[in-house]
């Protein structure tokens, strides 16, 4: 786990994220989303800011 904050507008289930914390939250100072073609569901994005742990 590192040491930044937790970023409480940004709830995050991917458990071996580097940036994952207690309570399902992240600590990733900015997040950012892949632009993805033909989105039509939240399924079909993708965080770019993962890391695994």
């Amino acid at each position: 786990m590192n040491n930044n904050p937790v970023n409480l507008g940004v709830d995050c289930k991917v458990e071996n994220c580097h940036y994952h914390t207690k309570g399902d939250k992240c600590t990733a100072e900015k997040i950012e989303v892949c632009n993805c073609v033909g989105c039509t569901s939240s399924a079909d994005t993708f965080c770019k800011t993962y890391k695994e742990k």
